[in-house]
Order: C-alpha cells, then structure tokens, then sequence
C-alpha cells in the first residue's frame, strides 16, 4: 500500500481503507466488499440492511465496508462521494441513499449533480463535501485501493468476511441466516 502515499488519503477509515461502522471492540466483525452500482449489492442492503444496523447498535458487530470501485468510473465518483460522507460522519447515510438510487451500470449516473443532491438527502450539506465531490479529491485513493481490495474480494460484490473467515455469499441475502452467523 506503499503507492497510496501518492493520493490523498481520507480521514475516517481504517488502515486498511475501509470505514467501520459500530463498535471497535464489537465481540464480532463483519468486513463487507462492496460497489455502489452492483445491483447485488444493493439486494443486500434491501434484505440485510436492518439487520446489520439493528446488531451494529446493540454493540455485538462492528462492520467496517470496504468500498469496491470495478463496474466504472460511476462508482469510482461514488466511493469518492462515500470517502467524502465518512469524513463527516455520514458514510451509512449516504452509501443508503446511493443504493436507494442506483442506476444502471455504466449509464452515466452517479453524476457530481447527482452525488450532490443524494448528498444533501443524506445530511451533507457542508461546501467542503460538494468541493470534494467537484474536485475529485479521492479518486485516485479510490482507485489505488480497490486494487487492494481485489486481493481480498476477488469474487465480486457483496462478498463478506466474519472474524476473518468468508461468509457464504447466499447467507449474505438471507437475513435469519446472516443473523445466525452473526450472533453465533
């Protein structure tokens, strides 16, 4: 990770380069790979999502997401916008409202126009954010990390690991399962 010396780096994620979410000291840890326009993940978030925030909040799972950036430029700009969100604390926020308005892969969405207004719906109404998004302030980490990240996801999206180990990508869409595996 000696190269991402050479792009800014955003606050608020771990050293690894994802954001957690939760506890630090959760009994439980679930890392997440994931991108902003595969429809897969957003199915996750439609069936699991609940769940995840309900386990995060009573302080058993601490889920740190590390933001994938493979299907285009789209998600390089969104995965920008969510380093953005989680230096403001706002990360699950606005990550809810991009998969609320997921378009199509490769269809031109996720526009700065776009990451602004959804943005705004998520809180984010600081000029530092809407100048970061303009600027394309983490694009490059962006980009630099998702090679990393291909290391340890080199299935695809969602695709989760619990304590370390890999998580069943079916279990992933089944909440009574996933929250087995969780409180297991």
């Amino acid at each position: 990770m000696d190269s991402l010396q050479t792009a800014p780096v955003p606050r608020n994620h771990t050293p690894e380069g994802g954001v957690l979410i939760g506890d630090e000291n959760a009994r439980r840890r679930l890392v997440l790979f994931e991108d902003p326009q595969c429809p897969y993940c957003r199915q996750f978030e439609a069936a699991s999502g609940d769940l995840l925030r309900r386990e995060v909040a009573r302080g058993d799972v601490a889920v740190e997401y590390r933001m994938r950036c493979f299907l285009g430029v789209e998600s390089v700009r969104a995965d920008n916008a969510l380093a953005l969100a989680a230096e403001f604390g706002r990360f699950d926020e606005l990550r809810r409202e991009i998969f609320a308005a997921q378009p199509p892969e490769n269809s031109g969405g996720f526009t700065v126009a776009d990451l602004t207004e959804l943005g705004r719906r998520a809180g984010l109404t600081s000029s530092d954010y809407v100048t970061g998004l303009s600027e394309g302030r983490y694009e490059a980490w962006v980009v630099e990390i998702d090679q990393a990240f291909q290391k340890q996801d080199p299935r695809g999206t969602p695709a989760a690991l619990l304590d370390g180990l890999e998580v069943n990508p079916g279990s992933l869409f089944d909440p009574d399962s996933l929250g087995s595996l969780l409180r297991a």
